[in-house]
């Protein structure tokens, strides 16, 4: 078999039939006649059209034509269809089943070229009238039509589909020649096709109806005699004919182009933005910044402001308004930036459009205290600063020492930043993990076991057992978490501490300690 026709079985028999043709190619050849078909060609994608070119146009009052239409997608190929099995002469009657080659599949179509977006057109102008004179047409090409695909080819076809071979017993004896007395012995016996000679070659028609003919031999010494005993078994066997290629798929069509966009500026320029500004508090204060912004807004009805030939999609952009606004930073608490350690903090703002209206964001941090004014007809908006500390102080904690057994347990925290009556809240949550059960259940990870919440106010007595010490917490944890903090035990806190400034700005740390549990009665 050559290598040309075992890589085109390959492709079109199933999993099944391969694996054989992979381990025996006798057992392929002796059940699969013909050649199978070629696979069709798939045809080619359609390119994509060209965007159409984008423009700026000055609407001065005299007639202007521009066309920004994007191309045309090209189509996309048909494919060529699937060639017919060949060679398809089925074997006369062999002593196995035949399976006819398979047709090659049909190739897909190519999908088709989208088509072009339009060009943009950015448009300045003094007088609306003046749009009347333009005409602008940006309409997106059209899409390529897709390449048909192509039908199978034709699998071969099976001239007989079902027979049977009978086969007959051949039995040999023999004697020596020279003795016509001496009694036939026994020698050999074998098996064959019925009607069929010894050399497979040619027939006998009348061997099968023969039935006990015997014919002799003399070979050597010895003179033979065979005799035919009949049929002894019938196989029957049948051909399947070749599966006709799978026709391929249409290609898709290319889509259509999108409008352009339109943009409408009602002035000869577009105005510099200023959108932010960021300088240090001693450096911010009482300076006035401009931010400038410009108010971009969609609207629909082009085609109502343009020369009626033109083809534009209905929406558009507009430069609505050029926002400039003014802030202003003032200290307004009774210690200085410097005592309070916040003069190299940085502070800022950004302006940002928010239904069609523009509006100041300040960026400080959550630990300065603030009031913003409302703004002057200047369009100047104060904020007044009235205290606060540096943010380098909030979320500064840290585990000083876990101590004592049982309900004794103690959970050490130090705030390095003192800042307990600086702020409006502060909580710590302490959760209890373990990998041993109240009841001696040993588990491969923590599991969270107790979690208890200790608020901290600026003032008054903390929740729950606390203890603060000035910047020292003392959390009586033991009382909560004691099933679990017997001797040994593998233990781990998790503890998650939140201070709100009294600006309402939140601040979270976590922190967590694995330990095993201290000797302990059980």
């Amino acid at each position: 078999m050559s290598l040309k026709y075992s890589q085109t079985i390959a492709k079109s028999l199933p999993i099944a039939i391969i694996y054989l043709f992979l381990v025996s190619p006798a057992a392929i050849a002796q059940n699969v006649f013909g050649d199978v078909g070629e696979r069709g060609q798939s045809g080619r994608d359609g390119r994509s059209g060209r965007d159409g070119q984008s423009i700026k146009i000055v609407g001065d009052g005299k007639p202007s034509s521009h066309d920004l239409t994007g191309t045309d997608g090209e189509d996309g190929e048909d494919a060529t269809a699937g060639r017919s099995a060949s060679r398809c002469e089925q074997p006369f009657r062999p002593e196995y089943s035949l399976i006819g080659a398979a047709g090659g599949n049909g190739g897909n179509g190519g999908n088709g070229g989208s088509g072009g977006n339009g060009g943009n057109a950015l448009i300045f102008y003094t007088d609306l009238a003046n749009l009347q004179q333009i005409e602008i047409r940006n309409r997106g090409g059209r899409g390529g039509r897709n390449g048909r695909g192509a039908s199978g080819g034709q699998g071969c076809e099976c001239k007989e589909s079902e027979w049977r071979i009978k086969y007959c017993d051949i039995e040999t004896q023999r004697r020596p020649h020279n003795d016509a007395k001496a009694a036939w012995v026994y020698h050999s016996r074998e098996s064959r096709i019925c009607g069929r000679s010894r050399d497979g070659w040619g027939f006998d028609l009348d061997f099968e109806r023969e039935y006990n003919r015997n014919s002799e031999y003399r070979r050597g010494d010895w003179l033979y005699r065979r005799t035919n005993k009949g049929v002894t078994r019938t196989n029957y066997y049948s051909c399947s004919a070749g599966r006709d290629g799978s026709n391929g798929n249409d290609g898709q069509n290319g889509a259509t182009g999108s409008y352009g966009r339109v943009t409408l500026v009602p002035r000869l320029d577009i105005p510099t933005e200023i959108t932010s500004d960021r300088a240090l508090l001693g450096d911010a204060l009482n300076k006035k910044v401009p931010l400038i912004k410009n108010i971009w807004v969609e609207r629909s009805g082009l085609s109502r402001l343009l020369r009626s030939s033109s083809d534009v999609g209905d929406r558009y952009t507009y430069l609505k308004d050029t926002a400039r606004l003014f802030y202003r930073f003032e200290w307004a608490a009774q210690a200085s930036p410097s005592a309070l350690g916040v003069d190299r903090v940085a502070i800022g703002a950004t302006i940002n459009v928010r239904n069609e209206n523009a509006e100041i964001t300040y960026q400080l941090p959550g630990t300065l205290e603030y009031q913003v004014m409302p703004a002057n007809p200047e369009n100047l908006q104060v904020v007044k600063i009235t205290g606060g500390f540096n943010p380098d102080r909030v979320s500064t904690f840290e585990i000083t020492k876990i101590s004592g057994a049982s309900t004794d347990n103690q959970v050490s925290l130090s705030d390095r930043g003192n800042v307990r009556e600086l702020l409006q809240d502060t909580q710590i949550q302490v959760q209890c993990f373990s990998k041993e059960s109240a009841t001696g259940i040993i588990s491969n990870d923590y599991v969270e076991r107790r979690a208890i919440t200790f608020k901290i106010p600026p003032k008054f007595t903390p929740s729950n057992g606390a203890i603060v010490n000035g910047n020292n917490y003392s959390l009586p944890v033991g009382r909560y978490c004691s099933p679990w903090l017997r001797q040994n035990n593998n233990v781990l806190y998790k503890i998650n501490i939140s201070q709100t400034t009294k600006s309402g700005a939140v601040y979270e740390q976590n922190l967590e300690s694995a330990f095993s549990a201290f000797n302990v009665n059980p």
